[in-house]
């Protein structure tokens, strides 16, 4: 008898829900569905999951940002999309680069049972929520943004290095009129130039795969594509699969999870209650601070240099006189 496993990723901004089903030793990928959630997956998961049949499924599993308000068995990001990608795209070695909505990693599938796995910083770059954010200074929305710089030739410079910094850059940019199409064309190619970071070449696997939902934009892909061709490395072609791939990952996990299934109405974990500390004014420790003697500078009687130092949050000056 066939069997029902049904992949739950509840991303930053997207929730995705996948169906396999398992006849014997054989899967059928039977059904998908990706839609924006808007900080709230739990009443749009439970109307999802209504459609897909959820009381005559024979197992469930969770990952993603969002999972931990599921009362399901939650899927490490990394076992979901090892699952997910060798699914699609065998098992061959290959370098896995996932951009999201929150965050962007890398997962190198070598020999079987090795895998080695990288991800940002807590800092935004790079991140789907960040490019967002960004392209709605100009009143567009990620998908007119994506057309609006697909092809510039002549990016506007823009360093990647640090979100604010980037930020800076563009505000100065606009202000002195150069073209939203340059802007945004500079953007997408810092945000990669930030994600390519993670990637190894002439260690990492040469086949490359794709997956999130930020790779949906032509310039990001082709950006990619020319980075792995100075680096002698092959980009797998990237199709609408790859927004599904830790789902995917995610329902082949349930398999091994299985158990009995909540109510739909017991599904939604209740969000733990929170706390606030008070902690003493810091006026209250003035006993405690040791103020240092101020020390006069010495006069300068004859030749000599005097040197300063600005000591900034990027970098240091110095000046000698």
């Amino acid at each position: 008898m066939a069997e029902r496993f049904l992949g739950i990723d509840v991303g930053a901004e997207a929730l995705k829900v996948v169906e396999l089903v398992r006849d014997g030793a054989e899967w059928s990928w039977t059904r998908r569905r990706i839609e924006e959630h808007h900080k709230a997956p739990g009443p749009l998961l439970v109307s999802i999951l209504r459609d897909f049949d959820w009381e005559s499924a024979t197992g469930a599993a969770v990952s993603g940002r969002f999972g931990r308000t599921i009362g399901l068995p939650r899927i490490p990001a990394k076992e979901a999309q090892a699952g997910g990608a060798r699914f699609l795209y065998g098992t061959e070695p290959a370098t896995v680069v996932s951009i999201g909505g929150h965050g962007f990693s890398v997962l190198e599938l070598r020999a079987p049972g090795l895998e080695i796995f990288r991800e940002n910083s807590r800092c935004s770059q790079g991140t789907g929520n960040f490019l967002r954010q960004l392209v709605e200074r100009f009143g567009l929305t990620i998908e007119q943004a994506s057309e609006m710089c697909d092809g510039v030739p002549d990016p506007a410079p823009l360093s990647g290095r640090c979100p604010v910094i980037l930020k800076t850059d563009m505000t100065h940019l606009a202000n002195k009129g150069e073209s939203k199409e340059r802007i945004l064309a500079g953007l997408y190619d810092a945000v990669c130039e930030n994600v390519q970071v993670l990637i190894k070449p002439r260690v990492s696997p040469s086949r490359v795969i794709l997956i999130g939902g930020v790779t949906r934009s032509l310039r990001i892909r082709e950006s990619f594509r020319h980075f792995l061709e100075r680096h002698e490395m092959q980009l797998v072609p990237v199709t609408e699969d790859a927004l599904f791939v830790e789902a995917l990952g995610t329902a082949l996990a349930a398999a091994d999870t299985r158990g009995p299934l909540p109510s739909l109405e017991a599904l939604l974990e209740k969000p733990e209650a929170a706390h606030l500390e008070s902690i003493p004014a810091l006026g209250t420790y003035l006993g405690q601070v040791k103020r240092m003697d101020k020390r006069p500078l010495a006069p300068v009687t004859g030749p000599g240099v005097v040197v300063g130092y600005d000591i900034g949050s990027t970098g240091s000056k110095a000046v000698a006189i």
